[in-house]
């Protein structure tokens, strides 16, 4: 399967058979327990917390990107904005930009060449600090 494409659970289960761990030793690692991991892994039941993402990450050496990468999973799965940026998207003057900024976009104001621009001056303004 198509890394790009998996679910929430088919990841967790992908980077745990890669590593050729258990169940057991994963449920042990995340502190949750052996029939929640394995029904999270068959998609029975919705994704776990953001601090088990955290914990995963880490017990694996996973970069932030797969953590994001995760986090955007769960949030899609649940139907809910992603943990690391409900607060930010809902209780600061940044969030209120940026959500004028995303209807905007989804308005037809601005495309994927505009946002990609606007990426790029951030990602250069980060790599310059």
């Amino acid at each position: 399967m198509d890394r790009e494409k998996m679910r929430f659970g088919e990841y967790i289960r992908y980077q745990r058979l890669r590593r050729e761990i258990t169940l057991r030793e994963m449920s042990e690692a995340l502190g949750i327990s052996l029939s929640m991991l394995s029904d999270i892994e068959q998609m029975r039941k919705k994704p776990f917390s953001t601090q088990a993402i955290d914990r995963f990450c880490g017990y694996l050496g996973l970069p932030d990107e797969e953590r994001i990468r995760m986090l955007d999973m769960a949030a899609a799965e649940r139907g809910k904005l992603p943990s690391d940026l409900s607060n930010i998207m809902m209780n600061t003057d940044i969030g209120d930009m940026a959500r004028f900024a995303l209807r905007m976009s989804n308005a037809g104001y601005a495309d994927a060449e505009d946002w990609k621009k606007f990426i790029w001056q951030i990602e250069r303004k980060r790599k310059q600090a």
